[in-house]
């Protein structure tokens, strides 16, 4: 048999062949190797036994999905490949990984670095087997080269190695004498970027968008067309990506960028739809949601500062509405990451995350407190979230002082959360209640695990060094880590007002105004946002009915 048709069966009966081994070291090898062929969801008659096609496959298994530790994980990956090893498997890739040519092993020789050789090992082999010299190296094998890479699949980034060789081979070109003269352009990034800078629009628009954006920042209160209150810094920078995206857009659809002088240029009914339609067009011709919130950014901007004629206006408010009846008001992405929570499993494993994150916490808590301390906070912030769905930033600056309140209920201590309405995105006030678990965990958490993270005198929940509170970045990394690396599920911070439709609507078909109430969103939001949770919830419920009716019928 070639190593070629070797598969994890073959492995087995060849481990009864192999010398050396005591009957209990066998036994457990061929139980690694069984399990091997599960964790990457193969058979033992399906599975190559190729150790580095192993190796890539085992990188995407992550072990709380498997319902092991990363101890046992780690013993039955090297298990396994030793299995292999003593059974003969190869490693061998495909024949262009060959030894480089002579002349690229020269070329090899001139490198001083240890590691700018190893970046380079990769090319020389690829143009060796197509018997290309280095001095005839072009973009044309860099592609080609990363087109390998990828289909061989033994690379966990490809783009980033063939990235680093090129950078690398014209870094060597300008500092080792008699290297080959040849540029190579660095590879295209996955997804190119297809917004243009403001710097390419006219001067004039550039100043007019200025002139917009400083009235929503600071607007005038005698003037009642203006924004109440002045919208915050991340909401300006949104509402700046949105105009650089419809102009973008404008241009890609065939408008001359020098014509686009002012915003008026973006409102005029046929640019708009023009724009529009082309950032359909990226998505099979459907809206999304985001391209919802460019129009109705462009509505105001229609209606406030370049003041249209009524008929263009009520067109343009036509618009916004047909938009926001074609969307579900969930995207893709989201819909995707809330399908893992389909398995109960998965459900029950975020669900039960904040107390098996204390238990691990409390075992390291004397010997690595600042890891424990974090763990503590990621399982506060995650037991907070499932119990009160708020958006990540006000989440980072819960203050313990100025929003959360200590109650009793009986002999139970809970916690109040107030949130002005200044501090929420859509200016209405959060009110949230933490029962007695929730509180308890936020008992420990300030007793035992935030003075480790505190560097200066703070009030905040979850606080910086310096004292002020956590990033909201930050914040929602450590959740999205925590999270990862506990129960290998990919979940970030902004996904549990997701999540919390998804869960209500499998106890509580139907109550959407529980959902409009908990996420501090009007019903008809809600309504739309979650109706893919309450048609799943009403299928269950009406097979049930089914199944019941047939129980009747058999009696």
């Amino acid at each position: 048999m070639s190593e070629e048709q070797l598969f994890l069966d073959d492995v087995i009966e060849r481990l009864d062949r192999v010398d050396g081994l005591s009957s209990s070291r066998r036994r457990d090898l061929k139980s690694d190797v069984r399990a091997i062929a599960r964790l990457v969801g193969g058979t033992l008659e399906t599975t190559p036994a190729n150790i580095n096609w192993l190796h890539v496959r085992l990188r995407r298994v992550h072990p709380a999905q498997q319902g092991i530790t990363k101890k046992r994980f780690q013993n039955i990956k090297s298990g396994a490949l030793k299995a292999l090893e003593l059974t003969g498997a190869s490693r061998e890739r495909n024949d262009w990984l060959r030894a480089p040519s002579p002349e690229w092993a020269k070329l090899l020789d001139m490198v001083a670095d240890k590691h700018d050789r190893w970046k380079l090992t990769q090319l020389a082999q690829f143009c060796s087997a197509l018997d290309v010299a280095p001095a005839d190296v072009s973009d044309e094998h860099v592609r080609e080269l990363r087109t390998a890479l990828i289909e061989e699949s033994f690379q966990n980034k490809p783009e980033a190695v063939v990235a680093n060789t090129v950078k690398t081979w014209n870094r060597l070109k300008e500092q080792v004498p008699g290297w080959p003269q040849t540029h190579l352009a660095p590879p295209p990034r996955k997804k190119e970027p297809w917004t243009l800078s403001f710097e390419a629009f006219p001067a004039s628009f550039r100043d007019d968008v200025d002139r917009w954006t400083d009235r929503l920042e600071n607007p005038d209160l005698l003037d009642g067309s203006g924004p109440d209150k002045p919208l915050r810094p991340s909401t300006i920078k949104h509402r700046r990506f949105q105009i650089r995206e419809v102009a973008s857009a404008l241009v890609h659809s065939g408008t001359p960028i020098k014509t686009i002088t002012s915003l008026a240029v973006l409102v005029d009914l046929e640019n708009l739809k023009s724009a529009l339609r082309w950032m359909m067009g990226r998505f099979n011709d459907k809206p999304t949601e985001a391209i919802k919130g460019v129009a109705v950014g462009l509505q105001a901007i229609a209606r406030h500062h370049v003041q249209v004629q009524e008929a263009d206006l009520a067109e343009i408010r036509r618009i916004v509405g047909r938009l926001s009846r074609k969307i579900d008001g969930l995207r893709e992405k989201n819909r995707q990451r809330l399908l893992q929570l389909d398995d109960p499993a998965n459900l029950a494993k975020l669900l039960h995350l904040p107390e098996t994150l204390v238990t691990k916490a409390e075992k390291i808590l004397v010997t690595r407190p600042r890891k424990a301390a974090l763990m503590m906070q990621a399982a506060l912030a995650i037991e907070i979230l499932l119990n009160a769905p708020m958006r990540v930033g006000n989440l980072a600056t819960l203050n313990l002082v100025e929003h959360m309140r200590r109650v009793r209920t009986g002999r139970q201590a809970q916690t109040l959360i107030h949130i002005p309405p200044e501090e929420v995105k859509n200016t209405k006030a959060l009110d949230y209640e933490l029962g007695a678990e929730a509180t308890a965990l936020l008992d420990l958490y300030v007793e035992t695990a935030r003075p480790h993270l505190l560097g200066e005198p703070s009030d905040f929940l979850f606080p910086a060094m310096n004292g002020g509170p956590k990033a909201s970045s930050g914040l929602s990394r450590l959740i999205k880590e925590t999270i990862l690396e506990h129960t290998g599920l990919t979940i970030n911070a902004h996904l549990f007002r997701s999540i919390a439709g998804k869960i209500h609507s499998l106890e509580q078909p139907g109550d959407v105004t529980t959902l409009a109430y908990v996420l501090n969103d009007s019903l008809r939001t809600a309504m739309k946002s979650y109706a893919q949770f309450e048609r799943r919830s009403a299928l269950v419920h009406y097979q049930a009915s089914v199944a019941k009716a047939r129980g009747k019928d058999v009696a």
